[in-house]
């Protein structure tokens, strides 16, 4: 969903399966969307430890059908028709639907467990009509795998060849000691580097010096596939003047399905391959083997060989997504451009084969492209045009010209793309591969050599330019690397292979000139990642110092806070034992597969693990966008191949997640094993604000009542689609967790108004915005987004969420498009609710690319099912919500699921309440009594309240004492929305009045309070909610509880006759204000409020609100209601606190009107100047300690509550040097501010006993500097 377009695949029916195999079974037909345009029965079975021995069998016994009424039917053909014209349809349905269900089972591995994923759309064609299946018996049957038998059947898996060591018990790295530099190669080829690079290298024992490696092929996602656990080493040609290798760079060449020719294989990750040098001489002498050719001269003699040569030039992105890059050059310019590619050693009249791929962008009209070799007419490929409404989402099409062709005697090929278009349609060639038919002659130094004519033959390869001194290596395994000793004779070396698989070789003249040169990459530190213990969170860092201590701390932090086991890694550790040094995200994953191999146990395998960086879905930084950044400086990330469809394109970090033998290709099939975040920071400040946020957050240092607050917000339209998948949702959480305060803000229930820029929201905005001020434990969007806003009314901005500055974070779960494209260039609104270092969100579980609203709404609910539940009675950790609801059997094969992401911290755990609260007594009857009556909350009445607090495990907490907050709620009410589209307005009821919201105190567990009912209620005689969260005096425990027995209606016999108002005192940031004086631009609005029967903030009646406006202005109009907080105990007294939004310069009026609960109202008014940059009073500055002997902290009374602050302290000796300084920057809830300090200097030094001085200073807003100053006295320890 997004902006302007809607993508939505709309299903005929989905269907779930909540039973076990081998049970008779009947399909609860819904309404709901589905990934395809057909229903889809979708079944997981857990597997037995052994499954990895067993084949299983599944069938459809005993099934009963149903015919489709003829408007089904009709609505069938019609998604049929959708379906067929879908490219990467999963099922093909070209020949119409079959006469009974196809069935498709794998397995499907997660935490070592294995599960059978089974598959079937249950419509079928028999008899001449569409029928349905209603009910039937499924059957699993499951074989002993015969010996020898492979895991190609049905589960996809290879294991790990037996001749290898594999990760897990790899334990020790030879960068583990040892002197080691690394070096880079820009190609594939044999390579020289002579003494004196090696000298210069800092080697002198110049015969000691050896290579280790693998160089730059893209690592395979197969594990079956990968390289060897550690650095294998390189066989060398030690010369007088140097020594001679082979080496790989980023581009590999493999044969197609039919070994007919060869496929370019691109590092989307990085262009150059590493390798490392090393004296050590305690690493065994790593002896070449040596393999004899075969006797006699074989049928298959081969003079020739398959070569191949490539253009292409990646720099430009389509999209923004994806790995494939096309050139730079744009046909817009002209139609038609030469490339020459250089065929040395071409055969005259060989095979060959011509690979072309080309993109353009052509809007309702379609284009083609023509190629040439030589003026010779290769082929040509159509375009397909890009309907206006799909151009927001699809950038380009292409297609792929690939065609045999005859080489020419000419060793530069002219290759000439024409494209055929309307004038000003852009075009881009993405690469030119020519695979050709090469002489086998060494008139090079080296020349690598391979026939496909060679594959399962016995061959003999005739060389011919050899001489005497001629070595061929067959290097087709890089771990390796064999030499070959064939025969010599006359100039031509010979030698003969048995059949078998395609290997390859190069043959090197060692005195030839004219070899590849390296790159020195500079020395590389000791390091032993393969000797890591059991871990329960990895934090991958860029090797950043800046970044890094950031890490740091926050491992820190879970260390003692969770008792977890904490590793910070900067990225190239990873690289250099995991993929050769080179740059490659798969190096991630086989670092946390060695992890989860070797530590099987779920009390010791990895559990979590966060990315600490930015990243770019350009991960080699070559477009223009990007190429001015360094990627060193950024993580790596795993896009799709698709790089120019939005809706088919992503990029995911749940590739790194996938830790089972099983998982390879297949994403969408395959299951997470560990949770994932990223933190995208790129600055220090980013870092250290994120960082600081998330402790904050783990150390619950702005607990309070708004974690009992979740809201749930929709965009309108769609036929009422989002406010139904919002309130799907919503009620859930009413039904399941009623302890809960649900907020709902539905777009089309509020008025929309346009203007200059558009329609708005306005009203849903500012409540929005008041709720995100106020504090919620969940924040929940469905609808239509961008990287900039919620919502084409703009219900929430980047600009609204950079203003933000509520300490108190909620986690956001966004069901929306692209709201969180973390790996673009420009910072996205989800990134900077993240990065907001005053306010915003502790951790999204959000989107990153164009998604469907189907699987949104499957995805929203997994999350809601997991997100509160609690196995074993522990709260769940963010990435085990993420993993949990990822790996959701309804959300089996969903591509879809890998555009989300989680951003922030996967080992933080949602921080709602452990205790529970429950109510004894409830307007004097005792509700704890079975069967007792529903007590009645009266109008004008006066309720006392009575309960307890319980432990998690359920017992008295005699020990807990702190402060209980009840919320009493109305009943609920139906509420119709104002359907501002034309489509139908929708209802939906909802608990909308607030009758009581207080404080009082909890001395050993047990409570009492009291709280007036008002005369504005809904009089409907049906349940009530109070609902309870308390906090302990520590702030350790939380406990909440709900309580629902109870009427609300009716008035009580006695009502006061009271008609005065509420008494009030208001003034903005500090009590000594007076009207007319100069404040921030922000400044804090305070009321104090006071009235013998309790202050009104139901709202039931008309204008009965707390409202403040300013300038008699509609727009600055505030409904304070929720702003109201009664002094702890006290209904009759309380204050609101509002941070008044961003004013402009000048005078300015407030006006402010409260009311009792007997509706009788008071109101006062203010004037006040707005002055930008005002410098904020520092009143004084003193510290908690002094003398002090271990730590004090200094306390800052200043007069601007409410606002961030950039606060300097400095503490000085009296010769004037500055010995310890700290900068920071805060929201300071109250008049004070408060700084602590370890009475250390900046080198971590404590400092001596002795009489220093201390210096505060404040800045708000960029004001001017505030600053005041006092002494301290130190003592020794």
């Amino acid at each position: 969903m997004f902006i302007k377009r809607c993508w939505l695949l709309c299903c005929f029916i989905a269907l779930f399966l909540p039973v076990s195999a081998q049970e008779f079974i009947t399909l609860n037909w819904q309404e709901l969307p589905s990934a395809q345009t057909l229903p889809v029965v979708t079944r997981e079975l857990p597997l037995k430890d052994d499954f990895r021995s067993f084949t299983y069998q599944v069938e459809i016994e005993f099934p009963e059908y149903q015919r489709l009424s003829k408007s089904e039917a009709a609505v069938l053909e019609a998604r049929l028709d959708s379906l067929r014209r879908l490219s990467d349809a999963d099922i093909a349905f070209g020949e119409g639907l079959p006469v009974s269900p196809q069935i498709t089972s794998f397995i499907k591995v997660s935490a070592h467990r294995g599960f059978l994923s089974i598959h079937f759309v249950p419509v079928v064609y028999r008899e001449g009509s569409y029928q349905r299946l209603n009910s039937f018996k499924l059957s699993v049957k499951s074989f002993p795998k015969r010996e020898g038998m492979g895991e190609g059947t049905t589960t996809r898996s290879t294991a790990i060849s037996s001749t290898k060591t594999s990760l897990k018990d790899c334990t020790n790295s030879l960068l583990s000691s040892g002197r080691w530099t690394k070096i880079r190669v820009r190609n594939t080829g044999v390579f020289k580097i002579t003494n004196a690079e090696l000298k210069k290298m800092g080697f002198s024992r110049l015969e000691k010096v050896r290579v280790f490696g693998y160089g730059g092929y893209l690592l395979s996602q197969r594990f079956s596939e990968h390289p060897a656990a550690d650095l294998p080493e390189v066989p060398l040609l030690r010369l007088s003047d140097g020594v001679l290798f082979y080496a790989r760079g980023t581009v590999s060449w493999k044969p197609d399905t039919k070994n007919s020719y060869f496929v370019r294989e691109r590092n989307f990750y990085s262009d150059e391959g590493y390798y490392f040098l090393t004296d050590r001489d305690d690493i065994p002498e790593m002896e070449t083997e040596v393999l004899p050719s075969l006797q006699g001269t074989a049928a298959n003699r081969l003079t020739t060989f398959n070569s191949y040569a490539l253009y292409e030039k990646d720099a430009y992105s389509w999209a923004n997504t994806g790995r494939e890059l096309y050139e730079d050059y744009d046909y817009v310019a002209g139609n038609a451009k030469n490339y020459t590619l250089h065929l040395p050693g071409i055969v005259s009249g060989g095979t060959g084969y011509l690979t072309t791929i080309f993109a353009a962008r052509s809007i309702g009209v379609s284009t083609s492209y023509a190629v040439s070799v030589d003026g010779v007419a290769q082929g040509s490929a159509s375009l397909a045009s890009i309907s206006s409404d799909n151009q927001y989402y699809t950038k380009a099409t292409s297609a792929t010209i690939n065609t045999s062709w005859r080489g020419t005697n000419s060793e530069n090929a002219v290759v000439t793309i024409t494209h055929t278009r309307p004038s000003g349609t852009s075009g881009r060639l993405d690469y030119i591969a020519l695979n050709y038919t090469r002489e086998l002659a060494l008139n090079t130094p080296y020349l690598p050599f391979r026939s496909l004519a060679s594959i399962n033959k016995e061959t003999t390869f005739v060389l011919s330019g050899a001489t005497a001194t001629t070595v061929i290596w067959d290097v087709t395994d890089p771990a390796n690397i064999s030499r070959i000793e064939g025969r010599f004779a006359d100039g031509t070396y010979t030698f003969t292979i048995p059949a078998g698989k395609l290997r390859e070789f190069v043959a090197v003249t060692p005195e030839a000139s004219g070899f590849e040169t390296v790159e020195s990459a500079g020395g590389v530190a000791n390091q032993n990642l393969h000797s890591l213990e059991a871990t329960d969170m990895i934090i991958i860092s860029p090797d950043r110092t800046d970044l890094m201590t950031q890490a740091e701390r926050l491992a820190q932090a879970h260390r003692e806070k969770d008792g977890m086991s904490v590793v910070v890694i900067p990225a190239p550790q990873i690289y250099n034992e995991f993929s050769s040094g080179t740059p490659d995200g798969t190096a991630y994953r086989r670092l946390m597969k060695m992890l989860y191999d070797r530590f099987p146990k779920a009390a010791e395998r990895p559990k979590y693990l966060l990315f600490f960086g930015d990243c770019s879905y350009d991960n080699r930084m070559l477009t223009s966008s990007w190429k001015n950044y360094r990627p060193d400086n950024y993580l790596l990330s795993y896009q799709s191949e698709n790089s120019i469809e939005e809706t088919n394109s992503y990029v995911t970090d749940d590739y790194f997640g996938f830790l089972d033998d099983e998982e390879s290709d297949n994403l969408t099939a395959a299951m997470l094993d560990i949770g994932i975040g990223r933190f995208p920071v790129r600055t220090a400040a980013e870092a250290k604000a994120a960082v600081d946020k998330t402790i904050a957050y783990m150390e619950n240092k702005h607990a309070g009542p708004w974690k009992h607050t979740v809201c749930y917000v929709s965009d309108d339209g769609d036929k009422n689609l989002h406010i139904s998948q919002s309130e799907i949702l919503a009620s859930y959480t009413e039904r399941n967790y009623p302890s809960l305060l649900v907020n709902r803000i539905y777009a089309d229930a509020f008025r929309r108004e346009a203007s200059a820029t558009g329609e708005t929201y306005p009203d849903a905005t500012k409540r929005l915005l008041q709720m995100f001020d106020k504090g919620m434990l969940v924040v929940n969007y469905t609808g239509h987004g961008s990287t900039s806003a919620w919502a084409a009314e703009n219900l929430l901005t980047t600009n609204d969420i950079t203003k933000m500055s509520s300490p108190r974070l909620p986690l956001w779960i966004t069901a929306t498009c692209d709201f969180t494209r973390f790996d673009d260039i420009q910072t996205s609104a989800g990134e900077q609710a993240f990065l907001n270092a005053k306010g915003g969100a502790i951790a999204l579980l959000t989107t990153s690319r164009v998604v469907y609203a189907s699987q949104n709404s499957a995805l929203n609910q997994a999350f809601l099912r997991h997100i509160f539940s609690r196995p074993e009675g522990k709260r769940l950790r963010l990435g085990d919500i993420m993993r949990l609801s990822k790996c959701d059997e309804s959300l089996a094969n969903d591509k879809n699921k890998l555009n989300f992401a989680l951003i922030g911290d996967p080992a933080l755990t949602l921080a709602y309440p452990d205790y529970q609260v429950q109510i004894d007594e409830f307007a004097g009857v005792n509700v704890a009594e079975e069967g007792a009556v529903y007590p009645q909350a009266k109008a004008g009445s006066k309720i006392t309240v009575k309960g307890h607090i319980l432990t998690p495990e359920g017992n008295p907490a005699e020990d807990f004492t702190g402060t209980v907050h009840p919320t009493v709620l109305d009943s609920k009410e139906q509420v119709t929305t104002l359907d501002n589209r034309d489509e139908g307005a929708y209802t939906y009821t909802e608990r909308s009045k607030t009758l009581f919201s207080g404080s009082d105190s909890v001395r050993w567990g047990r409570f009492e309070f009291t709280f007036p009912v008002p005369l504005d209620i809904n009089y409907s005689d049906e349940e009530g909610l109070l609902s309870l969260y308390a906090l302990s005096a520590d702030r350790t425990n939380e406990a909440g509880g709900y309580f629902d027995h109870f009427l609300v209606g009716g008035t009580a016999d006695e009502i006061s006759s009271d008609t005065l108002g509420p008494k009030m005192t208001i003034y903005l940031n500090t009590p000594d204000f007076q009207s007319g004086e100069q404040t921030n631009n922000t400044p804090l609005f305070v009321a104090e409020l006071e009235d013998a029967d309790g202050i009104n903030t139901v709202g039931n009646g008309i204008g009965h609100d707390l409202s403040l406006c300013i300038d008699g202005s509609a727009v600055l109009t505030y409904n304070l209601n929720d702003y109201y907080t009664p002094t702890a105990g006290d209904y009759t007294r309380g204050m609101v606190h509002f941070s008044v939004p961003d004013l402009a310069e000048g005078k300015h009026t407030l006006s402010f009107r409260a009311w009792d609960l007997l509706n009788n109202s008071s109101t006062k008014t203010l004037d006040f100047e707005v002055v930008r940059g005002l410098r904020p009073n520092l009143f004084s500055v003193i510290c908690t300690q002094s003398p002090a002997r271990e730590s004090t902290t200094f306390v800052l009374s200043h007069n601007r509550p409410g606002s961030t602050l950039a606060v300097r302290m400095s503490v000085y000796d009296f010769s004037g040097r500055e010995l310890w300084t700290h900068l920071e920057q805060g929201i300071s809830e109250g008049q004070t501010y408060y700084v602590e300090w370890d009475l250390c200097s900046n080198g971590g030094q404590r400092l001596a006993p002795g009489v220093y001085l201390y210096c505060a200073s404040i800045v708000s807003d960029g004001s001017r500097e505030s600053t005041k100053a006092q002494k301290i006295i130190i003592l020794s320890q």
